[in-house]
């Protein structure tokens, strides 16, 4: 029952995108399952890249991003339980990764040395 709720919560955080803009990559994705959800969120002065997850399933993740000159920047974090016994991570990503100007950006979520999820993507103009 406790799972099933949190699977419950999980898919209402973040919706199951549809099929992404010509040249975008999709903002958002959860698991058929329900229990992984990503999400990259516009704020007025940021971007937020949402990780949640319908238990603990593991301690840490590694967080990609590739700015549109083709660097890529990876920095790993803690998961953390969150509201309605969701556990993930809401990570900001003017606090680190840096601002390579205008064009697409590829975040990527890894674990255990696998991709996890899916790509997302933002634009900056």
């Amino acid at each position: 029952m406790r799972k099933a709720l949190g699977v419950a919560l999980l898919a209402a955080t973040i919706l199951i995108p549809g099929t992404a803009h010509a040249n975008h990559a999709p903002k958002a994705y959860c698991s058929e399952s329900g229990d992984v959800c990503q999400e990259v969120r516009k704020t007025p002065d940021d971007y937020r890249l949402r990780l949640a997850l319908g238990g603990k399933y593991f301690d840490r993740f590694k967080l990609c991003v590739k700015a549109p000159d083709d660097s890529r920047t990876c920095d790993t974090f803690r998961v953390k339980k969150m509201s309605g016994g969701i556990f993930g991570r809401n990570v900001s990503w003017s606090a680190h990764f840096p601002n390579e100007g205008a064009g697409a950006y590829t975040v990527i979520w890894r674990q255990g040395g696998n991709r996890l999820g899916h790509r997302l993507g933002f634009h900056i103009h």
